[in-house]
């Protein structure tokens, strides 16, 4: 029996139909998680003279460039600076791009073999916690973990380590702490979100830390910061890593003099380039599938 060519499709005609379906498929399907850069600010200048003027830059910079950023703060800095955080606190209360947070009062050190009791550690937290609330009528939900240098010793392995490591993440959740660096034995501290179910608080997430500025940009203790800062973000662009960056207010505008804050403009400027989506650290708590479905006991350690 003959059929008309409008009623039968040919082999060739079948197999390109085939094909543009297989592809609107694709195209509709969910793309895969996107990579994050998470760049932050640890807050932390007593320097009132010197770091006169870096609120005001900063809000311009980032609103100008669209780059969103997390604002760890120290306690005693804010109240050194009261004016000035106050007015920036009130300046970007209903910004998205802004996300403020802490960085103890007096930059203790948490997860070292030696250091202040867990006592002396909740009540310098709860003071910087008061200025938040003084400050901006609340108090934080996330916090950095301080370095100490040798003060305080070695560094442990996570929270996991000891039992006054692990009753100081319990005094962090009992202050209402729901963000903190990832810091767990055998997992990657500068790429991994994780939370710490393990330990009794599956609703506390923590966050990579890395590429700290003092490092690569005022000590230059990997070479040319440029070449350094740029070669890693291409780097972990390429292996699909997210990657932290984080910065200080003093080391951007005292100690490298960096008045244009050029270099969060150039690492935002790469980090697009790279393909990386930059976010706040309380937009990824609010993303839980970063990290709340993560379990300790499948991780395998690289």
């Amino acid at each position: 029996m003959n059929r008309s060519k409008n009623t039968l499709l040919t082999r060739r005609e079948f197999v390109a139909t085939s094909l543009a379906g297989a592809t609107a498929l694709t195209a509709c399907a969910s793309p895969p998680p996107k990579k994050l850069m998470l760049i932050r600010y640890d807050a932390e200048s007593r320097q009132k003279e010197e770091i006169a003027g870096f609120f005001e830059k900063m809000v311009s910079v980032h609103r100008a460039l669209e780059i969103p950023a997390s604002f760890f703060c120290m306690g005693a800095a804010m109240e050194m600076r009261e004016t000035e955080f106050r007015s920036f606190f009130n300046e970007v209360k209903d910004d998205p791009l802004f996300d403020i947070q802490d960085h103890s009062y007096s930059h203790v050190g948490l997860g070292y073999d030696r250091g202040i009791s867990v006592d002396e550690l909740r009540a310098d937290f709860d003071r910087s916690f008061d200025v938040h609330e003084r400050l901006r009528g609340s108090r934080p939900i996330g916090v950095t973990m301080a370095g100490t240098g040798s003060r305080d010793g070695e560094p442990l392995s996570g929270f996991d380590a000891t039992e006054k490591s692990r009753a100081e993440l319990d005094m962090l959740a009992g202050l209402g702490v729901r963000m903190i660096n990832t810091f767990h034995s055998n997992v990657d501290s500068s790429k991994a979100f994780i939370n710490y179910r393990d330990l009794g608080h599956s609703e506390v997430m923590g966050f990579p830390s890395g590429y700290g500025d003092n490092g690569w940009l005022r000590g230059r203790k990997f070479g040319d910061p440029e070449e350094f800062i740029l070669s890693q973000i291409k780097e972990r662009g390429e292996r699909g890593e997210h990657i932290p960056v984080m910065l200080h207010d003093d080391t951007e505008w005292i100690d490298v003099d960096d008045k244009e804050l050029k270099w969060v403009s150039l690492i935002a400027d790469a980090g697009r380039k790279a393909g990386f989506e930059l976010v706040t650290h309380q937009e990824c708590y609010r993303r839980k599938s970063l990290w709340a479905d993560f379990d300790m006991a499948q991780h395998k350690p690289s």
